[in-house]
This record gives structure tokens, C-alpha cells and sequence, in this order.
């Protein structure tokens, strides 16, 4: 706001305009914005109301503020398990590459032998005991090695993690491979990206209703959704929101390999609001019910 502006307001202007400019300025101060008015100026607002309608209107915007204050530090703690799980989620996309590349790069150097039985030989000799985390490494028919991300093994647990017994036929699961571990993560994501856009929505449509119209807590929230609304990974290849495999071309033929690496949790999925979340967080945190 332009000096002018505010020596206006603090002269004459209504007790909501007061009010609002002191919220302002209160809250640049909780994340370490430099402040809109001088300690003087800060006391002289401060100090001028006194009349049972503006104590009204300066009780009205002072529990506001509390109120939104207190959710957007529990937004900004949902903001940081959403980032956490993106952070795992790129670990184990990094992971899926090397392993692709690992792969890429053993059968590369499996090519160069041109006997076909000695390079099964090898292949077979070479894929025994050797697996990559949540992996599964097996020699084929011509010599070559292919690591497996998405398999089934024999595990001895039911499907509430109990053991059944190695007595017991074993049960097939996906749970050991690396595609089971990675979409986990990614339902767990998406899961809180969606709880964020639900308390976000909630945080904003509060202000709104309460006429509170705080720029800053509003930009500290864009802020906190921009972060949660970029794509965990820079790779074009595992956006699941961009549908060509190769950035600015379309080739049908690697545009269908795009639902295999399609991994990051959906924008227009993350962005949607769940009505039930938003109501228990506008009602729990925001109305103190």
C-alpha cells in the first residue's frame, strides 16, 4: 500500500479500513515481511479504537486473524507431508531409471558376445542373486537379462501383515516390487495433495464469507499451493498431466509407452476439493465448532 494510501486511512478513514490495515500489517510481521507502518503508526492505530463499533469491528478481525493464522500453519504443515511424499516418490522414479539404465547398460555389453550360447551362459550365470531394490533381475531365452519392476513373488503374510505359516501354501503378491511400492506412494500423495486443496479452499472461502481480505495470508497461501501443484519430478516422461512420451512431438507409436511411466499424482486430481475434509476443517478449525 502507497504511503499516501496509508497516512489516509490513519486519518480518516472507517474502523474497518483501520482494521484491515492493521490485520495487514500484523500479519507481514508473522512471516517476516517488511512492515507497512512505523511503530508509531503502529500504536496511534491501535490506540484509536474506542468506540463500541469499532471495539466490535477490531474484536471481529482479531478473531479472524487467529483463526486464519492458526489454519495456515496447519495448511503449511500439510503443505510439507505432501512435499515428503513427493520427495519419496522422485526417489523411487530415479530409482526406476537407474534400474532401466542398469539394464540398458548389461545387455549393451551381453550384445558384444556373438555366441549365442555363451552369452545365455553368461546372462544365466550373471541374474543369479542379483536383484536391484524391489527388483527382480531374469536372463530370456537369447542371452539378454531383463529387470522386472512390476512382478509377483510368494510371501508368507495375509493381507493384514500377518504371518500364515511357511507350512502354508504361500500367497502371490505384488507387494515386494518396485511398480506396488511406487504407486503406494503415489496414492498416499495424492490423498494429502487433495486434503491440502480441501483446507486451502476452506482457509479462503472463510476470509471471504468474513470479509477479511488479508493480501498477505492470501499470497502466503498461493505460495504454499504453488509448491504443491508442481509436478514431484522435472521428467516429462513420468507426467502423468502431459500426455505426448516426447516433449513438442507426437509419435503414436512412444506415445502409448506413456500410460507405462505415467507415475505423478494428476493435477486435475490433486486440485479437487473433498467436500467432507473441507467441511470438518472450515467447522473444526476456522468456525470452533
Amino acid at each position: 500500500m502507497a504511503k499516501k494510501n496509508i497516512s489516509k486511512v490513519l486519518n480518516s478513514g472507517s474502523p474497518t479500513q483501520r482494521m484491515k490495515l492493521l490485520a495487514e500489517d500484523i500479519a507481514r510481521g508473522k512471516f517476516d515481511k517488511e512492515p507497512l507502518l512505523t511503530g508509531a503508526e503502529f500504536n496511534s492505530l491501535s490506540d484509536s479504537f474506542k468506540k463500541p463499533q469499532e471495539i466490535r469491528v477490531y474484536n471481529k478481525y482479531n478473531q479472524a486473524d487467529k483463526l486464519v493464522t492458526n489454519a495456515i500453519m496447519n495448511l503449511q504443515g500439510l503443505k510439507y507431508e505432501v512435499l515428503m511424499h513427493y520427495s519419496n516418490l522422485r526417489g523411487y522414479i530415479l530409482v526406476w531409471n537407474s534400474i532401466e539404465q542398469a539394464e540398458l547398460l548389461v545387455n549393451g555389453v551381453l550384445h558384444e558376445i556373438k555366441d549365442p550360447k555363451e552369452r545365455k551362459r553368461i546372462a544365466d550365470k550373471g541374474a543369479k542373486g542379483i536383484n536391484l531394490l524391489f527388483s527382480k533381475t531374469t536372463p530370456d531365452k537369447e542371452g539378454y537379462v531383463e529387470i522386472q519392476t512390476d512382478f509377483e513373488e510368494d510371501i508368507y503374510t495375509d493381507e493384514n501383515g500377518e504371518l500364515i505359516g511357511y507350512k502354508d501354501k504361500p500367497r502371490k503378491s505384488k507387494k515386494l516390487s518396485l511398480w506396488y511400492v511406487m504407486n503406494n506412494v503415489k496414492d498416499q500423495a495424492t490423498k494429502k495433495a487433495i486434503e491440502f486443496s480441501s483446507w486451502r479452499q476452506a482457509i479462503l472461502d472463510y476470509m471471504d464469507e468474513e470479509s477479511f481480505d488479508i493480501k498477505t495470508y492470501k499470497e502466503i497461501i498461493e505460495n504454499f499451493t504453488k509448491e504443491v501443484y508442481a509436478p514431484p519430478i522435472g521428467w516429462i516422461k513420468y507426467n502423468t498431466d502431459i500426455k505426448e512420451f516426447i516433449p513438442g512431438s507426437s509419435h503414436k507409436r512412444t506415445d502409448k509407452l506413456k500410460s507405462k511411466y505415467a507415475i505423478t499424482p494428476s493435477f486435475k486430481e490433486i486440485a479437487q476439493v473433498d467436500e467432507e475434509v473441507y467441511s470438518w476443517f472450515k467447522k473444526t478449525i476456522l468456525e470452533n465448532e
